[in-house]
């Protein structure tokens, strides 16, 4: 990982550590969880197999799957993204690659931008099946540092695109 300080005055600097820490542990905890859900996702499609359930229908226990996967996102997003950014979704997709697949390598380029104290912009590059980019606004809510945004991107592009986490 290569972490980049842009457009950042000295006195917020040192901030850097104290924000990009915990968005990477949030980032590692949701892969994590997406890993999972994806592996039991593709455990039930073999029993499909077994039980004769046709491929156009889903398992019996996969709605189970799913509730039980918003529910643990939920919790692990509680207390680190803002309201603001739960309302636009979550727990909505999981594959193969994850979503954050590029947490768990150093093959990837973060860049860290504060100019106001109560706000930090971070911006991670990396490639999956193209060059892409996440941008994560984080932002101080009750004295508290939170995930308020996110927008994914090519990096070939200057346009983002708002998303859920």
């Amino acid at each position: 990982m290569n972490i980049k300080i842009k457009n950042t005055p000295e006195k917020y600097k040192g901030m850097a550590d104290e924000i990009i820490l915990p968005l990477l542990e949030l980032l590692k905890e949701l892969n994590s969880l997406e890993e999972e859900v994806f592996k039991r996702n593709s455990e039930l499609n073999a029993e499909k197999l077994i039980f004769n359930i046709p491929a156009n229908q889903n398992h019996p226990k996969w709605s189970g799957l799913m509730a039980e996967y918003e529910s643990r996102y939920k919790e692990i997003l509680k207390g680190k993204a803002s309201d603001n950014l739960i309302s636009k979704g979550y727990a909505t997709h999981y594959s193969n690659p994850s979503e954050y697949f590029y947490v768990h390598s150093n093959d990837f380029l973060l860049e860290f931008a504060m100019q106001q104290l109560d706000m930090a912009i971070i911006i991670i590059h990396f490639n999956g099946a193209t060059d892409m980019k996440h941008k994560f606004i984080v932002r101080q809510i009750n004295k508290r540092w939170v995930l308020d945004e996110k927008y994914y991107g090519f990096s070939d592009e200057e346009i983002w695109y708002s998303d859920s986490i």
